[in-house]
C-alpha cells in the first residue's frame, strides 16, 4: 500500500466513495475524465440559472409575481443552454430528447418562481454559489446559497434529480456543507434546505446541531484513512461494474 498525504475531500467525492470505491479511484486518484451527460450538462445550467438570478435580479424583480420571475428565470437559462449547444449536440441525443430536457429544466425554474412568489417575504440570499476550503478539515465544497435571518444561518441546496426524497446521501451532503460554513464563519448553521426543483412546495428542512457536525467528522476521517493510498487494489468496485462506463479510458 502507498500512503500519500491527506486527501482534500468534497462532499461529492465522499458520497462517490460509500457508492463505489473504484468509482472514487478512477475519478478523484486515476483521474480519468468523466462522460458527459444530460443530466450533468442540465443540472450545471439549472444552478448558474438560480446565481444568476439571485446576484442581478432578485432585488429588483417585484418578488409576489410569479411570471414576472419565472420569465426572467427562464430567459437566463435559454441563453445559457444556447451557450452550451455545442455540449448538448455532442451527447447524440435526437433534438426531441434534448428539447424534453430543456422543458423539464424551463418546468423545475417555474416551480421556483412559484415558490418565490409564495413567501410573505422576499427570499433573496446573502450569497450564493459559495465556495468553502477548510486547511483544518481538508475539505472544499460550493454552497448554493445562503440566507442570514434573525440572527441564523440557513443553507440550501438545489435538487434537479427525479427523486424528491431526503437520501442518505443528501443528509450526508447537508451535513459537509455546514461542517464548511461553522469552519469559515464559526456559526453553526440552524439548518440546510434541500429544494427540490420539481416540486413548488417549501424545501425539506435538514436541521444542524453538534451531534449531527460530529457525525460529520468522524464520516470524513474514516474516508480520508480509507483514501490515502494510490492502489488500485485498495478500491474494490461494489456497483457490480457499472462504475467503468462513467468514465473516458481511451483516445
Amino acid at each position: 500500500m502507498i500512503r500519500i498525504e491527506r486527501r482534500i475531500l468534497s462532499p461529492t467525492a465522499i458520497n462517490t466513495y460509500l457508492a463505489c470505491p473504484r468509482k472514487f479511484y478512477l475519478r478523484y486518484i486515476k483521474k480519468l475524465p468523466g462522460r458527459p451527460s444530460i443530466h450533468l450538462i442540465r443540472g450545471s445550467l439549472v444552478h448558474k440559472t438560480l446565481h444568476d438570478f439571485h446576484v442581478n435580479l432578485s432585488r429588483i424583480i417585484p418578488y409576489n409575481d410569479p411570471e414576472a420571475i419565472g420569465t426572467a428565470l427562464i430567459g437566463i437559462f435559454q441563453r445559457h443552454w444556447q451557450a452550451e449547444k455545442t455540449a448538448l449536440e455532442s451527447l447524440g441525443l435526437s433534438q426531441e430528447r434534448l428539447e424534453y430536457y430543456r422543458r423539464d429544466s424551463a418546468d423545475m425554474l417555474t416551480n421556483y418562481a412559484r415558490w418565490f412568489a409564495g413567501q410573505r417575504a422576499p427570499p433573496v440570499v446573502d450569497a450564493t454559489e459559495l465556495k468553502i476550503f477548510s486547511g483544518k478539515l481538508r475539505l472544499m465544497g460550493v454552497i448554493d446559497a445562503v440566507k442570514i435571518q434573525g440572527g441564523e444561518t440557513f443553507l440550501t441546496d438545489y435538487k434537479t434529480s427525479k427523486s424528491t426524497s431526503i437520501t442518505e446521501d443528501i443528509t450526508r451532503q447537508a451535513i459537509i456543507y455546514a461542517l464548511l460554513y461553522q469552519d469559515r464563519y464559526g456559526d453553526i448553521p440552524a439548518a440546510v434546505y434541500i429544494h427540490f426543483l420539481r416540486d413548488p412546495k417549501d424545501p425539506a428542512v435538514l436541521y444542524m446541531d453538534d451531534v449531527q457536525l460530529e457525525y460529520g467528522k468522524i464520516l470524513i476521517d474514516a474516508i480520508r484513512n480509507k483514501t490515502g493510498t494510490t492502489d488500485e487494489k485498495d478500491y474494490p468496485c461494489t456497483c457490480g461494474g457499472t462504475c467503468d462506463r462513467d468514465f473516458i479510458t481511451g483516445p
